[in-house]
């Protein structure tokens, strides 16, 4: 006998584990080996290898890990919803802060430009009215300040002010200095000019080769445009930056270049400009810094050109744009920050509800999946009787009630299918003991020879025959069918064979051993309905070849001699019914004949058409005719 023991298996399976991972392990490390050995062709392959198998060995640990995080139905459904409704959220926030980012990058460098175009038109109309006053009084002045300084000129040449300009009239700046629009319809950028300290500057000229003005901003431009935007402004030029991390993207047949803006942490006039007494961390810190390009910059002494552009590198902080944004008007302001609460609110109502009800089916989903795993598994393991409660009015609800109904249908199936099962056992042990009451052996010392065929047409039939040596030289056969099938009739057929057993040896007369068995049935009707049996009692005298044959109600007796066929039909009372009035019958035999008792099962068999066999086709049958 072999017994199954999981608690032997355990430690070879450990063992087999332990070996296939010791045996990896070392062709790991050997292949690690191989890989930095530095063997030409070799070592290149083993360690391609080494990475292939790392990767496919990630990837393996990786699906194991989803499949087995997301088995269970909750969680796959936590983690839909948390792609779904919660990871966007968080992102769109960050989108939005990117949008305000670079919102707030377009609203400083418009700014500054505004600040540098209302700078160099102050400068422009500071000039004009130097040209005015040196065309009416021939007077001139070095200097409007300290910040702007003036150069005057007639028939080309320059006849005073501030000798850092140009000795001869420059044209070039006359004609920058009228400020025209790009072609794209973009606003036209201020040109700058650089002395001889090569700072930039601005610079504008005004009047003609006769008579002009050559005004240039020798303040601090940086600090100047910064108080009027509002917005702190340092200038550089591109190749001042550093390029080395420069980002470009090759788009089609055009290469974008992104260039990082060289901004650290403000310093020295940069720290002053954005000191405030009461000062809060990122709010008041300069956080938004930008690049703006800016026009071309040109030596003011030669008129060439240094830079085909300037950069201007402008820093601000939360505050500062959300002072612009929000403060030209205190009733807008109101109404947009109203209609804003108003959305956000209702917004966040809706998520609210929205994470609620995804909460509230996630857990009834999951708990209703774990219950339903949990009976599956009951049920599988033989337990029948497992009921889900019923709660919900969903879909939900109708497949745990479509459960509940398959679960009782299958112990009802269950139960019945033990019962049939326990009766199928009854059965045959009762249809074993019906054929051992049928003889085992029949008489064949005598002169005469017997064939018999027993199929009853359920499991446990009526029907009973048995032949009887009564002395030395005569032969009882009896042949019955109790009404009904089935365990009671059979029963009945065991009552009758005992009792013939006990009356032949008792009796002769074969009207008296009926008679006595007609009482014997009788008893029964007290506890029982009403039943009957048919019975023919034949007694065989072999020395003479006497047949004598007693029939109660039983079908009739066939006498075959060659090719006729004789139906003895004698009426008669049934046992058990009303009276006790028997048919009775003697006929002497010869050799070669041939005597057949039968019970009604073979008259009333039907063919395919349902016609019954009846009498007519047995005689037919026994005389050899089709």
């Amino acid at each position: 006998m072999f017994a199954f023991r999981p608690e032997r298996l355990a430690p070879t399976l450990n063992r087999q584990r332990l070996l296939r991972a010791a045996t990896w392990g070392g062709l790991t490390i050997l292949g690690v080996a191989v890989a930095r050995a530095g063997v030409p062709y070799l070592s290149p392959l083993v360690g391609t290898l080494l990475v292939a198998a790392v990767v496919v060995v990630l990837l393996w640990l990786t699906v194991r890990a989803y499949r087995a995080f997301l088995w269970k139905v909750g969680r796959r459904l936590a983690f839909s919803y948390f792609l779904v409704g919660v990871l966007p959220i968080p992102l769109v926030a960050l989108l939005l802060a990117v949008g305000a980012y670079l919102l707030s990058g377009f609203f400083l460098g418009h700014l500054y430009r505004d600040a540098s175009l209302a700078l160099h038109t102050d400068l422009k109309r500071s000039a004009e009215i130097a040209l005015h006053t040196f065309e009416a009084s021939g007077q001139t002045a070095d200097a409007l300040g300290k910040t702007i300084a003036f150069s005057y000129y007639r028939e080309g040449q320059r006849v005073g002010g501030d000798a850092r300009a140009p000795l001869a009239w420059p044209g070039w700046l006359a004609e920058s200095s009228r400020l025209r629009a790009a072609d794209d319809g973009r606003e036209a950028m201020v040109p700058f000019i650089t002395r001889s300290n090569g700072a930039p500057t601005f610079a504008v000229a005004v009047g003609s080769r006769q008579r002009g003005v050559v005004a240039v901003w020798v303040g601090d431009i940086e600090r100047e445009i910064s108080e009027r935007s509002g917005v702190w402004t340092e200038f550089f030029r591109p190749e001042d930056q550093p390029q080395d991390k420069d980002i470009q993207i090759q788009v089609l047949n055009h290469k974008v270049a992104f260039n990082r803006l060289r901004t650290g942490k403000p310093t020295g006039d940069a720290a002053k400009f954005f000191k405030r007494p009461k000062a809060r961390r990122f709010w008041d810190d300069p956080i938004l810094a930008f690049g703006e390009f800016s026009g071309s910059l040109t030596d003011l002494e030669s008129g060439e050109v240094v830079a085909d552009r300037m950069l201007a590198v402008v820093r601000s902080t939360p505050r500062n744009v959300q002072r612009h944004f929000f403060s030209s008007s205190a009733e807008i302001d109101a109404g947009v920050w109203g209609a804003t609460l108003v959305v956000a609110f209702l917004l966040f109502d809706i998520y609210f509800v929205a994470t609620l009800l995804a909460s509230v089916l996630i857990f009834g989903i999951s708990r209703a999946v774990n219950r339903l795993s949990r009976a599956t598994t009951a049920i599988q393991q033989g337990d029948f009787s497992v009921r889900l409660p019923v709660r919900r009015k969903d879909q939900i609800g109708a497949l745990e009630r479509s459960f509940n109904r398959m679960a009782e249908n299958l112990e009802q199936a269950v139960d019945g299918a033990a019962q049939k099962e326990l009766l199928d056992k009854e059965l045959a042990l009762a249809r074993d003991l019906q054929k051992s009451l049928l003889p085992a052996s029949l008489p064949s010392d005598h002169d005469v020879e017997f064939a018999t065929l027993f199929a009853p047409s359920a499991a446990i039939g009526g029907d009973y025959f048995d032949v009887v040596a009564v002395g030395e030289r005569e032969l009882a056969v009896f042949i019955a069918d109790v009404s009904g099938h089935g365990l009671a009739a059979g029963l009945r057929m065991a009552m009758l064979k005992a009792s013939l057993q006990v009356l032949l040896e008792q009796a002769r007369d074969p009207e008296e051993i009926l008679r006595r068995l007609d009482r014997l049935v009788r008893l029964q009707h007290a506890t029982r309905r009403r039943d009957f049996v048919t019975a023919t009692l034949a007694q065989i005298d072999l020395e003479n070849g006497i047949l004598t044959l007693t029939n109660a109600g039983h079908p009739p007796t066939y006498l075959v001699r060659g090719d006729a066929v004789e139906e003895i039909l004698l009426p008669g009372a049934a046992l058990g019914s009303i009276g006790t009035a028997y048919g009775r019958a003697t006929r002497s035999l010869e050799a070669l004949d041939f005597v057949v008792w039968l019970s009604d099962g073979l008259i009333e068999a039907t063919n395919a058409a349902n016609q019954p066999f009846g009498y007519e086709q047995i005689v037919a049958t026994l005389g050899g005719r089709p």
